[in-house]
């Protein structure tokens, strides 16, 4: 029996609302009333943020500090990156919202599947959130690496009170977004196992999985790029830096590879099912003292059917979509140069 033939075409619901926080609820107010794009609205969120946090930074005195020598250059970028990206996230959430409504659209449509849409869950997204609280308490505040040392008893002035409001909104947006992505991707995945029937001949059907994957990982990559600069600093907190950046890593792996994860085992066991189908047709007619002129004509039919056959990739992925993603990757170079450009600023103000 054909492997795509086990699945039954059964239909879901679920208890969870669609998750659409106040964030994602106003990109879409902007983008409905001012045909303003969403992206373009986070992207002066984000620099907005970003020119706000260096404000404070110079208005308590940080910025003079890293220019005269008093301190390092990442007490004035860690803060502005902090900022930025507290600009992108909520972004960052939107677009994986709607690119996830989208494909599972184009999925659903694609098999005529009949299930509901895919959507969020609010309270366990509120619990990642909250986890992400306490885990930049403990990262950035509760352990004793300087200079980021957050946690300063009995000091609530504007040099303590801005970086802590920053880590908490950072740690509640990055952790939602870190579990949506993964979430998302595993629904996404799991509506492969629904589908019927597949022409392997034809794999455009399954391109919105591969789509996912890929606009996925760049909402990840962007993250990465954006914080890149602080990897690496020595004087960063390593325990901090380093658990962030793995999980971000790590996030946008699992973006790019765990959407395709469903599709491509049916992909898999499809192939060998007609290859061996084909295979056996093969056999039957390779004795040519046995086989008719009609008989011969099929045989070669079958071995070319065989060859394509074996050429059809078992992933969603096309040439393009690997272009992508290698272009996404060197996106963190402009964080490189951006770091680049803001410490000599800093080095010509203490000059």
């Amino acid at each position: 029996m054909n492997p795509l033939e086990s699945s039954s075409l059964s239909s879901s619901s679920t208890s969870d609302l669609m998750f659409r926080p106040l964030s994602h609820r106003a990109f879409q107010w902007i983008a409905d009333t001012t045909s303003v794009p969403p992206v373009a609205v986070g992207i002066v969120s984000s620099l907005a943020l970003g020119g706000f946090a260096l404000w404070v930074t110079w208005v308590i005195g940080t910025v003079a500090d890293v220019a005269a020598g008093r301190s390092p250059d990442i007490a004035v970028r860690a803060p502005v990156t902090l900022y930025m990206m507290l600009g992108y996230l909520p972004m960052a959430l939107y677009y994986l919202g709607r690119w996830t409504s989208g494909h599972s659209d184009a999925i659903n449509r694609h098999f005529a599947l009949d299930r509901e849409p895919i959507q969020f869950p609010r309270v366990i997204a509120g619990l990642a959130g909250a986890a992400g609280v306490l885990a930049n308490y403990f990262l950035f505040l509760h352990q004793p690496d300087e200079p980021l040392l957050l946690f300063r008893p009995g000091r609530w002035t504007a040099d303590f009170a801005f970086p802590l409001v920053g880590l908490v909104f950072m740690g509640w947006l990055n952790f939602r977004f870190m579990f949506l992505l993964i979430w998302s991707a595993m629904a996404i995945s799991g509506t492969a196992q629904h589908i019927r029937s597949i022409d392997l001949l034809d794999t455009s059907s399954v391109k919105p999985y591969a789509q996912h994957g890929v606009r996925s990982s760049l909402l990840a990559v962007v993250s990465l790029s954006i914080s890149a600069n602080l990897w690496l600093d020595p004087k960063s907190p390593a325990i901090a830096t380093a658990t962030t950046l793995v999980m971000l890593v790590a996030a946008a792996a699992l973006a790019l590879f765990l959407p395709t994860w469903g599709i491509h085992q049916r992909l898999k066991a499809l192939k060998q099912y007609e290859l061996k189908q084909i295979r056996n047709a093969i056999a039957s007619r390779r004795d040519p003292q046995t086989r008719s002129v009609d008989e011969a004509q099929q045989l070669r039919a079958d071995l070319a059917l065989e060859q394509r056959l074996m050429e059809v990739s078992e992933w969603p992925f096309d040439a393009g979509s690997y272009g992508r993603v290698i272009l996404y990757v060197f996106l963190g170079l402009g964080s490189w140069v951006g770091a680049a450009l803001v410490e000599r600023l800093l080095e010509s103000l203490g000059s």
